[in-house]
């Protein structure tokens, strides 16, 4: 079972890796960015922003979260269950904090919920299945430069995140509607 899965893992993760290199080409080139301002009606009916967003992101919690709490595996190695914990605190961000952050909120068609939910489901599952699972790393490897390189960037590219959003959503005054670009 477990050569089964890790090939599952391996299909999956090449499967969102040609799934994203589509949405680059044909999103960007023929399709046009579905969401926000650009959406359709063919798209489904409109789910209230906040609990669409929550909804979306959910699973890239959950699934970690209940993989850390069988407790087994290879999340007691140090480097592993400080990948998990990254992973968990972006997610408990993007699920928990920000969806709450949101003024109002445009609605969001069901379609594009449920897209991002298949994605974050895939995501979760392929990130808590490998780390608490297959990843090996050195108990010292949180000490080489390459783990310490890669966890700043992610600390500093959460921090721009939390920032733009920050900006974004306090580019219209209280009662204003409509699209601002920043400048």
């Amino acid at each position: 079972m477990e050569l089964g899965e890790r090939w599952l893992l391996d299909a999956l993760a090449g499967l969102l890796g040609v799934f994203g290199c589509l949405v680059l080409v044909l999103g960007g080139q023929v399709v046009g960015s579905p969401y926000g301002r650009y959406s359709s009606q063919w798209m489904g009916w409109r789910l209230p922003a906040r609990p669409a967003w929550v909804l979306q992101e959910l699973p890239s919690l959950v699934l970690p979260l209940l993989e850390c709490a069988r407790g087994d595996g290879h999340l007691r190695c140090w480097p592993n269950a400080l990948l998990m914990a990254m992973f968990l605190v972006h997610y408990a961000h993007r699920s928990l904090i920000f969806p709450f952050l949101i003024r109002s909120g445009t609605p969001m068609p069901s379609y594009t919920c449920a897209l991002a939910f298949v994605f974050c489901a895939c995501n979760g599952y392929l990130q808590s299945r490998y780390l608490s699972r297959y990843a090996e790393y050195a108990e010292d490897w949180v000490t080489d430069p390459r783990f310490l390189t890669g966890f700043a960037m992610w600390l500093v590219g959460m921090l721009i995140n939390i920032h733009s959003d920050h900006i974004l959503r306090n580019l219209r005054k209280p009662g204003e509607t409509g699209y601002k670009i920043p400048r």
